[in-house]
């Protein structure tokens, strides 16, 4: 699978038995790289994530053929001192996709997204993600922090990397 097999675009309400699904997969892989967990979203129904799909927050999907095979937010700060910045949050490609340039066609895509609406782009990757790492690394994201203890999972701690990328000054 390549990139040029995949269609970048929005999720909608109409989506959210696949990303449901894919989202309940990656909370199942990857525990410590999501700030939810499996136990707390997989009670909750289609519905809820039509909900989520339809609010303020852009998800964008990775889709080849029918099948969602990544996704990734763009969560906008609320208020007048905070509007400036946006979050990226819930990258997740499938195994069978990675490898083919799915992950930085989602991060190109949202970053674009957030250049028409704010100025800084946050995200956190956890420590030891280095394939995450490089990855936003190589679209100009730099470390600014570390939050060390960011999730516990299984009785073990993750520490988050925090970067950022500004838009304006590139």
């Amino acid at each position: 699978m390549t990139a040029l097999d995949i269609d970048i675009r929005r999720l909608t309400a109409a989506d959210a038995a696949m990303y449901r699904d894919i989202r309940l997969e990656a909370l199942r892989a990857n525990p410590e790289a999501f700030g939810s967990a499996f136990e707390t979203e997989s009670v909750w129904p289609v519905g809820w994530f039509a909900e989520r799909l339809a609010g303020g927050a852009a998800m964008l999907g990775a889709i080849r053929g029918s099948e969602l095979v990544g996704t990734l937010g763009l969560l906008k700060a609320d208020g007048p001192k905070r509007q400036h910045k946006g979050m990226l949050v819930g990258m997740y490609v499938r195994p069978a996709a990675r490898r083919g340039g799915v992950g930085r066609r989602l991060l190109d895509a949202a970053l674009d997204l957030a250049a028409q609406s704010v100025e800084l782009v946050q995200l956190s990757v956890v420590k030891g993600n280095e394939p995450a790492h490089r990855l936003y690394q190589s679209a100009g994201f730099v470390e600014y922090g570390l939050e060390q203890r960011a999730l516990k999972v299984g009785g073990r701690y993750y520490d988050d990397i925090l970067m950022a990328k500004d838009l304006i000054g590139t």
